[in-house]
């Protein structure tokens, strides 16, 4: 069972280094929120993020994860934003008592851009890099192993806990639960699935724990894997300019509102 968002597939965007692709989701999530342009976030998605999704035949599946993850959130912004923004002027319409402004809309389409651009980045990383390569090229770089093990564990999460609910799921239907149907139906369905889905994630840290024990994972000797990580001067060469790009975003983002006064 696959328990990670990895997809194998032979490009060259998954030939490149983890930290490479890690310096490149970090210079784009950096230039979102330090550009002062409203379509900073939908220019970057579509001329970068989707481009590469393109390169790393993964584009089906990170254009369907984002839209699932960001639709609901942008309706919700829309509306509460638009609606009860505080301090806005500009009505568009009114319903009642309550008018919909543009300030509050643009605030909304501002905040859900970044929200996609944030989701494409993270997945266009997730789906093409296996979480150990993910790992070992953290702990190459100097961060601490149990760190390193903490950030696969929670990438890892969320697939293990689907593929669990689905089990589960399955199992109920096989005895007799109603599933689908109305929203009420739907409802009284998910409550059964609450508690053995709790008590199987337990089940599963202790079962980590354990695993962990046996392999010596507290043991002060550095660790050792059997993945290679192939780099280059020039992947090296890229993520340093991303890093000194994303770098100074942040001074423009923090000293130019100061320079402009």
């Amino acid at each position: 069972m696959n328990q990670s968002f990895y997809l194998d597939r032979a490009s060259g965007w998954h030939a490149l280094h983890p930290l490479t692709k890690l310096a490149v989701a970090f210079a784009l999530i950096v230039a979102a929120f330090s550009v002062r342009w409203d379509f900073i976030s939908v220019a970057l998605f579509v001329f970068v993020v989707f481009p590469l999704t393109v390169w790393g035949k993964i584009s089906r599946e990170v254009l369907r994860a984002t839209v699932t993850i960001i639709l609901p959130l942008a309706v919700s912004l829309a509306l509460i934003q638009g609606f009860f923004f505080p301090g806005a002027q500009d009505v568009l319409f009114q319903i009642g008592p309550f008018a919909l402004k543009r300030e509050g809309l643009e605030f909304a389409f501002v905040t859900a851009t970044r929200l996609m651009l944030i989701a494409g980045a993270g997945l266009l990383v997730v789906y093409a890099t296996h979480p150990a390569d993910l790992a070992l090229a953290l702990v190459q770089a100097g961060a601490p192993y149990p760190l390193a093990y903490i950030i696969v564990t929670a990438i890892q999460l969320l697939p293990e806990m689907q593929a669990r609910a689905e089990g589960i799921l399955n199992a109920q239907q096989a005895r007799g639960l109603e599933t689908t149907g109305d929203l009420r139906v739907r409802v009284a369905a998910f409550v059964p699935l609450i508690a053995p889905l709790v008590y199987g994630a337990l089940e599963n840290v202790q079962e980590r724990a354990l695993a962990l024990d046996a392999r010596a994972f507290r043991a002060p000797r550095a660790k050792t894997s059997w993945r290679e990580l192939r780099d280059t001067q020039f992947q090296k060469g890229a993520r340093m300019l991303l890093v000194v790009f994303s770098s100074l975003l942040i001074l423009y983002a923090l000293f130019s509102p100061l320079v402009l006064r």
